[in-house]
């Protein structure tokens, strides 16, 4: 779905060279080759923090926001992402961002205004990024994307879209949103034009999408369904959307209906998702969904993610006390390492 228009399609190769979980910097500063670990902290008590660890995951250090800044992160740290030499620590609770050097950990800014519960946030363009904003969770009509410059670090714009909208990824000319519901639940994905600037398409998934990863013009949509307190269980799907055929359903996998897979992310041709403490593997041409697990992991993940040929696996353990990241080497499944973190630990930013 690429389109032919040389200027454009080389404007938008250098636009997009800054990414939200991958980000490579020629900076020499103390932060800038590893991984950022966001702890969330507990709701309302103004304790989450960022950890960094070294590239070996050999080394963790705590709380550098708080140590570099001598100040507080704020409340219910949500996500990281990376744009033009700086990071943005999204702070769901606090409704802000934090800005800082990517590198040093430095405040450059701090975003306030404009946003309203900030969820993820993902560069657009050179000096552009979005940020998904539930808006007031108890507000079925208020949520939008908040339209942030990134070179004067303020939110130029807002665009509405449906209820709770979450994790995006892109792929060439298009931004996909996913729309988990906040604290209500959705079952959409928002297409958004990126050459256009505007939603072009919404298409519908399963109960609550909460992870997307984009393979050889494919968007894998993972979807947990209704969990049984909800008293409307729903089955866990994940839907396979042919992006070079306007965005239709090619193939919609089914699993049990007590069963609600998680952290959908890919590795090569192969995908992997996380269900019931043990994580699954399937290749992108499989037709049914696997039956053997590929590893068991021996607590509760808070969130899972691939990245360099590891899997690394973030537990909150009892959401009071520190939690920690697993790191498995993909080939084999062994344990590569495990450091204590701080409190609930969630998104991971890679930085090199």
């Amino acid at each position: 779905m690429k389109r032919i228009n040389l200027l454009l399609a080389l404007s938008l190769i250098i636009s997009f060279t800054s990414c939200k979980k991958h980000k490579t910097t020629e900076a020499e500063g103390e932060f800038a080759s590893g991984v950022f670990i966001v702890n969330e902290g507990n709701f309302g008590q103004g304790n989450a923090g960022i950890s960094f660890a070294d590239k070996d995951f050999s080394k963790v250090t705590n709380n550098v926001f708080e140590t570099v800044n001598n100040s507080a992160l704020g409340d219910q740290a949500q996500s990281i992402g990376f744009s033009n030499g700086k990071a943005y620590i999204v702070v769901t609770g606090s409704s802000k961002i934090e800005v800082v050097e990517d590198d040093t950990m430095e405040r450059v800014a701090t975003i306030s205004s404009g946003l309203t519960n900030p969820r993820y946030f993902e560069p657009i363009g050179e000096h552009t990024a979005l940020v998904t904003c539930w808006g007031d969770p108890t507000d079925n009509t208020d949520d939008y994307l908040a339209i942030v410059n990134t070179n004067s670090d303020v939110v130029s714009g807002h665009i509405s879209v449906g209820l709770g909208p979450e994790k995006m990824v892109k792929n060439d000319d298009y931004l996909f949103v996913a729309h988990k519901g906040a604290w209500s639940t959705n079952n959409k994905v928002t297409v958004y034009d990126l050459v256009l600037r505007q939603i072009v398409n919404t298409i519908t998934v399963g109960d609550r999408p909460n992870s997307m990863v984009v393979k050889d013009g494919y968007l894998w949509v993972l979807c947990s369904g209704e969990p049984d307190w909800t008293g409307n269980e729903t089955a866990g799907q994940l839907f396979k959307i042919d992006l070079n055929n306007n965005f239709n359903i090619e193939t919609t996998f089914d699993f049990d209906t007590t069963a609600h897979p998680d952290f959908l992310s890919v590795s090569g041709n192969d995908l992997y998702y996380y269900l019931n403490g043990k994580i699954y593997k399937m290749n992108t041409g499989d037709t049914t969904l696997p039956n053997q697990e590929f590893m068991t992991y021996n607590g509760m993940a808070y969130n899972m993610e691939i990245y360099d040929g590891k899997l690394y696996i973030t537990d909150a353990l009892d959401y009071q006390q520190e939690g920690s990241v697993s790191v498995y080497d993909l080939s084999d499944g062994h344990l590569i390492n495990q450091k204590t973190v701080g409190i609930i630990p969630g998104d991971l930013g890679f930085h090199e």
